[in-house]
């Protein structure tokens, strides 16, 4: 059966925070309450939309598992969000989703990796997030509309080549520094396979090296972009295979800067 793997992490993250609520006890006593039915509803309301859309699909919820392989690649990876707090109750609406819908989670894998790994483009799964990461996972999209958009394997790997350069300040890792959008797509433009890419990301890396020290490691980067894909994951070993970067037409392997 055809389906539609969706990351719920946005959209419960997003009900939870709505459903929050100051609470006064006293002038001197504040607490957060959540309204635990509240965010059920608003997130079952987003999961029935998405049925409505696909109503030829079985629909996986995706959720990632507590810890996450890419904290060992890239330590202050999401390190920017530790000073943040999440919505109070979220673990049990988390729990809730687990007994009440058919939830897949992997071991050491995030919600988007997870989605990544399991869709699969010939048997016209589809893929549905909020979260931007996943254009970088061909196949076939979802959008907020209603509408699937195909995601050709160029144009997703254009997308994770592009992140490698500007980093995300949302997962907290940085890329290279002076390289927004505009600018890395512009470094890639001509390109016309992922060699070719790969190869003009290293040297922008490289250039940098040379003049900044503090230049982050460009492996470290590329794992931290890297929404995991079909292939990528040992499920015997239960951990993801990190990437390695593209080998010539030869088989040549194409060293990093710290090679």
């Amino acid at each position: 059966m055809k389906k539609v793997f969706y990351d719920i992490e946005p959209d419960a993250y997003r009900a939870m925070s709505s459903a929050e609520y100051e609470c006064e006890w006293s002038p001197e006593l504040w607490t957060y309450q959540t309204n635990l039915d509240e965010a059920k509803h608003a997130v079952t309301a987003e999961i029935d939309r998405v049925k409505k859309f696909c109503p030829d699909h079985e629909i996986l919820l995706a959720l990632g598992d507590s810890s996450n392989f890419r904290y060992s690649v890239y330590s202050d990876y999401k390190s920017n969000r530790r000073k943040f707090r999440k919505p109070a109750g979220y673990s049990i609406l988390r729990q809730w989703l687990r007994d009440t819908f058919e939830v897949i989670s992997l071991p050491l894998a995030e919600a988007d990796d997870v989605v990544g790994i399991l869709a699969d483009e010939q048997n016209e799964d589809v893929i549905y997030s909020r979260d931007k990461d996943l254009k970088t996972i061909p196949g076939n999209h979802l959008n907020a509309e209603g509408k699937i958009e195909k995601i050709q394997q160029f144009d997703a790997d254009h997308a994770f080549y592009r992140t490698i350069l500007t980093g995300d300040a949302t997962d907290g890792f940085p890329g290279l520094k002076g390289f927004g959008p505009v600018t890395a797509t512009k470094l890639l433009d001509g390109c016309t396979s992922e060699l070719a890419m790969w190869e003009k990301v290293r040297g922008a890396y490289l250039k940098a090296s040379t003049k900044d020290p503090d230049t982050p490691e460009i492996l470290s980067q590329a794992r931290c972009a890297r929404i995991l894909r079909p292939g990528e994951y040992d499920f015997t070993k239960e951990k993801p295979i990190e990437w390695e970067p593209p080998t010539s037409i030869e088989g040549v392997f194409i060293p990093t800067l710290h090679d």
